[in-house]
């Protein structure tokens, strides 16, 4: 999918799930059966959804940039380690990488610059991990971003503020218990456009895949906008 989203964006598409998680499928409520997949493409009825764009690549569903990257990093460089092809994978293959990067990750600082917003307002916040969700999908169903909607025309950040393993077990529980949107030192905004820099060179993961790092040049940063209306889902 991402291949097409790319490089063949005027591309109408539709998947057929084959994956560990499947979140795209999920959320448009594609199923596993080729003949039901075929019958949906033979009908024809798409709708037109918003895509992230990082201007070097797009993306559907969220960005990531921090931990997470770091494990999503960390579990491509494991599957290809023995013969440079992408090996089978699942869930509990990610509990290594997690465990690995709560020992390792360093939690560098992150600075977002918020472009283009809703409101006009320029503003400038500052955490240890960034999302940016389009749709709101996550692995193992996690609710971080559920407000968030494909076509609205708009983007839905996340910034988490503290840094460490501690505190990134506590985001995720309180993601968990649908209470993060209410903490102190977890930011959420409606953006068209943000900018982000980085204190060290920090990964960053695009629906899952790694997606580069991100570092301290202000003249380079890692600029993520909306494209209105850029893909049509078959459904």
């Amino acid at each position: 999918m991402a291949a097409l989203i790319n490089e063949r964006p005027a591309v109408p598409i539709s998947v057929l799930p084959a994956g560990t998680e499947n979140l795209f499928a999920r959320h448009f409520r594609l199923g596993r059966s080729p003949e039901r997949l075929a019958a949906t493409i033979d009908l024809g009825r798409h709708i037109a959804i918003d895509l992230g764009d990082t201007l070097h690549r797009r993306f559907a569903l969220m960005a990531g940039i921090g931990f997470d990257a770091a494990v999503v990093n960390r579990h491509h460089t494991a599957r290809l380690a023995r013969d440079g092809v992408a090996n089978p994978t699942n869930r509990i293959a990610y509990v290594e990488s997690v465990l690995d990067q709560s020992m390792r990750y360093p939690f560098p600082r992150l600075t977002v610059t918020v472009e283009e917003a809703p409101s006009g307002k320029v503003e400038v916040l500052s955490g240890t991990s960034i999302f940016v969700f389009n749709l709101p999908r996550y692995a193992l169903g996690l609710p971080f971003a559920p407000s968030a909607r494909a076509d609205d025309g708009l983007l839905d950040l996340l910034v988490f503020d503290k840094p460490g393993p501690f505190n990134a077990l506590r985001y995720l529980w309180l993601v968990l218990r649908g209470l993060h949107m209410r903490r102190h030192g977890v930011h959420h905004r409606l953006i068209r456009r943000v900018a982000v820099t980085a204190s060290d060179p920090t990964p960053a993961q695009l629906d899952g895949d790694p997606g580069g790092f991100v570092t301290a040049d202000a003249e380079s940063p890692m600029r993520i906008a909306v494209a209105p209306s850029a893909l049509k889902v078959i459904v």
